[in-house]
């Protein structure tokens, strides 16, 4: 029982924390920051010193965000030097104000720049900034500069000591903690499939927290991902992120597959729907003991007893015999993955290399000069907030003005738009309040004892960087506690400091956004359609490749790459319109289309991982017997992709004179589109039904692009009666010719019916013929 209860624990806490990502870092700080204060503390160093070695240990946590630990080494090593450097530069100008401020901003310049060269310039960065704000702080002298330094010296060795002697961590260690974070999550999204499926009721709310498991999921393998990308582990890791994926989609597709058979009133009230949803419920929960035990006994024979083709399973309806399939697709995909001890790659047959055809696509990250321009942008940017934090900081106090610089400094760490300033500084500023009252109350309670105050010290610490990223008024929140705790062990702690820290934060925020609306200003509108154009262009690259690789007579392994990257932009595209999606966002109509719009990229990401996922299962030559027609469909999905790449960024602002969209989830929308009435669709038409489902998704897009897209002399529109993914929660009519496209094919294939009424489908073709038509004089 204990032992049960342990482990329920740890994977609750692994899910929460996957890989323990947080978790080292934040056992980093406070263990290296005790280390640093105890041999400065045995050396009998100065409280300057002591100050320097806790701060800088502190920072080696703060400023290494690489996932591999040889990356972070790296960072590590490079740092200790820049940081020596920086500290001794703010030492020896200390005597003169005006020149040291001039550096500083010298310094910021150079910091930001440095975010061109990913994690670990942003790491760099950090390290020189924090290095010479350190030295303002503590107002250091060139003759303390030997003891200084000392002290930056055993901050660097007591962090690599926790690197390498308290809890060693090693690319296979991470990896294998990832992969478990994977697992709980997915035991996560069965154990709710499963209870949707039992109860049958509430079928909305549970839909959206089964929603919210499947972001999750979606977020260990991206995480897993970028682990991979900083440096491979082994040879044997090469198929896992193939894997992944396919258990990730055979997961999602048996959760949309679910939630559409849970709307349908028959399926959840006859005696057979009973009976094959008891018997779906087994399956599906011997899925979960396969997941840990592998192809275990108990998994074996549930396999014997349901699978087998539609003969050994129930009758009742027919969306909850479509669960059967899935079902036996994810225990197909959980074989070949194998259980979370075993390594990945065993078990699969090595594949042949990708055509030379597939190799053009490019990486995400490869477009360095749009990188390098948002660097060079945010460097003039944060070094005029920091000037003007600097010269109105000293007005308010002249020996506490770092704060305001600090706080301009941070709002705008990963930071692209004015938006994003904006709801950054709001979360600086609102949780340096609440950290003010929480530390003067801590303060005021604890006293003048130095033990308890060093305890609180270090709990601050851990909340900071245990806390994730996304609350980040969280984090403000114990970074001021963290400094409260400081001042009181200098002696320095009282209400005056601690409305001028207000004061400062409050003045740097505003140096910050004033400096994103009038230097080189981003709006929200502009960095989302940049989003949107980038995720367009990668889904346009993967549709070319879908067109090329249907004539090729290899298998384009790099679906699978294109498809993540396509993630990965959807990522950006999320956080570029975040301020428009936030609850707190005051223009409604703004935030439910931004938000519209998302779920319609969501549910296009979706069919896209789809398409790649089932090619990749396909053996050499297979895609060859439907070429024609996923050529034809994929290149009209490409078509309206270009199309909405011209569109982008043109569109006019008719919010305010269109209705505002009511927004579901992503899983809801893809369980409304309509069931193929096959029970075992064959890799080849699983192609062809996503790639005609992405187009329908792209069409739709068109229509929530521009609202006036219904008007004749702009471009034809599909009435709503014949949208190919249908809802009564959004009025937006959808695609015009894939519905006809996939009914006409499936025509042809022996047993694929579409359950489409023919008596619509010469309007749709006719009205996207219209479409097609006038599309080049609407935005020509």
């Amino acid at each position: 029982m204990v032992a049960r209860t342990t482990t329920s624990l740890w994977d609750r806490f692994a899910a929460f924390d996957p890989g323990l990502i947080r978790l080292t870092p934040a056992m980093r700080a406070v263990c290296g920051t005790a280390a640093t204060l105890a041999v400065l503390t045995a050396l009998r160093a100065p409280e300057t010193a002591l100050v320097v070695g806790g701060f800088t240990a502190m920072t080696t946590s703060l400023a290494i965000s690489d996932l591999h630990p040889r990356n972070q080494r790296i960072t590590l090593g490079l740092g200790a030097p820049l940081a020596l450097a920086s500290l001794a530069a703010g030492a020896v100008l200390t005597p003169y104000p005006t020149a040291a401020k001039l550096v500083f901003l010298v310094v910021i310049y150079f910091a930001v720049q440095a975010r061109r060269f990913g994690p670990r310039g942003l790491g760099l960065g950090i390290f020189g900034f924090m290095a010479f704000l350190l030295s303002q702080f503590t107002r250091a002298r060139a003759d303390q500069l030997p003891q200084l330094g000392a002290s930056v010296l055993v901050a660097f060795g007591a962090a690599t000591a926790m690197w390498y002697c308290v809890g060693p961590v090693t690319a296979s260690g991470t990896l294998r903690r990832l992969r478990h974070a994977f697992d709980v999550r997915l035991q996560d999204i069965l154990r709710d499939t499963a209870s949707l499926i039992v109860t049958g009721q509430d079928v909305d709310t549970r839909s959206r927290a089964l929603q919210d498991r499947l972001d999750r999921l979606h977020a260990s393998v991206l995480l897993i991902e970028d682990f991979l990308d900083e440096r491979a582990v082994d040879e044997d890791t090469e198929a896992l992120l193939l894997h992944l994926s396919r258990v990730e989609m055979a997961a999602q597709r048996l959760a949309v597959l679910t939630v559409r058979a849970m709307r349908t009133p028959a399926a959840r009230n006859d005696l057979a729907g009973r009976t094959a949803r008891h018997r779906l419920t087994q399956r599906i929960r011997a899925l979960r003991h396969q997941l840990t035990a592998g192809t275990a006994c108990a998994s074996k024979r549930c396999e014997e007893e349901y699978e087998g083709g539609a003969a050994n399973r129930p009758t009742g309806s027919a969306l909850v015999l479509d669960c059967f399939p899935a079902v036996d697709e994810l225990a197909e995909a959980l074989r070949v993955l194998g259980p979370r001890g075993r390594p990945a790659g065993i078990g699969t047959p090595p594949r042949k290399p990708a055509s030379p055809t597939f190799g053009a696509l490019p990486h995400r990250g490869s477009d360095t000069s749009s990188v390098k321009r948002g660097a060079t942008r945010q460097a003039f940017q944060v070094t005029a907030a920091s000037a003007l934090a600097i010269a109105g900081g000293h007005l308010l106090s002249p020996h506490l003005w770092y704060w305001a610089v600090a706080a301009a400094w941070v709002v705008f760490i990963k930071n692209e738009s004015t938006g994003e300033v904006l709801l950054q500084s709001v979360r600086r500023l609102a949780g340096t309040v609440l950290g003010v009252v929480f530390g003067y109350g801590l303060a005021a309670l604890v006293g003048g004892d130095g033990p308890v105050l060093l305890i609180l010290l270090l709990l601050c610490m851990f909340g900071m960087f245990y806390t994730p990223s996304q609350a980040y008024w969280a984090v403000t929140f114990f970074i001021t506690g963290t400094l409260s705790m400081l001042l009181a062990l200098m002696d320095t702690f009282s209400t005056h400091v601690l409305l001028v820290r207000v004061q400062e934060t409050a003045l740097g925020v505003s140096c910050g956004i004033l400096a994103a609306v009038l230097i080189l200003p981003t709006t929200v509108r502009r960095a989302s359609d940049e989003g949107l154009v980038g995720f367009l262009h990668v889904l346009d690259r993967l549709l070319r490749a879908v067109a090329a690789g249907s004539t090729d007579t290899e298998i384009p392994t790099s679906w699978v790459r294109a498809a993540h990257d396509l993630d990965q932009a959807l990522e950006s595209f999320r956080k570029a319109c975040l301020p428009l999606t936030h609850p707190f966002n005051p223009q409604r109509r703004r935030r439910h289309r931004a938000r519209h719009l998302l779920e319609l990229l969501e549910a296009g990401a979706y069919h896209a991982r789809s398409l790649a996922a089932t090619a990749e299962r396909l053996p050499a030559g297979h895609v060859r017997e439907c070429a024609a027609r996923l050529t034809a469909a994929a290149d009209r999905a490409h078509e309206t992709v270009t199309h909405l790449i011209r569109v982008t960024g043109h569109r006019p602002e008719s919010a305010s004179q269109t209705a505002r969209p009511t927004v579901i989830r992503a899983l809801s929308l893809l369980s409304e589109e309509q069931r193929v009435s096959l029970d075992r669709p064959s890799p080849e038409h699983r192609l062809l039904l996503h790639t005609n489902r992405l187009d329908a998704t792209l069409t739709a897009l068109v229509r929530a692009l521009d609202p006036f897209a219904s008007d004749p002399d702009r471009t034809t529109m599909v009435p709503a009666e014949s949208v190919d993914i249908p809802s009564s929660h959004v009025p937006a009519p959808a695609a015009a010719g894939s519905c006809a496209d996939t009914a006409d094919r499936c025509e042809r294939v022996p047993g694929l019916q579409a359950e489409t009424p023919r008596s619509g489908l010469h309007a749709q073709v006719q009205s996207r013929d219209g479409y097609r038509a006038r599309r080049g004089r609407s935005y020509g």
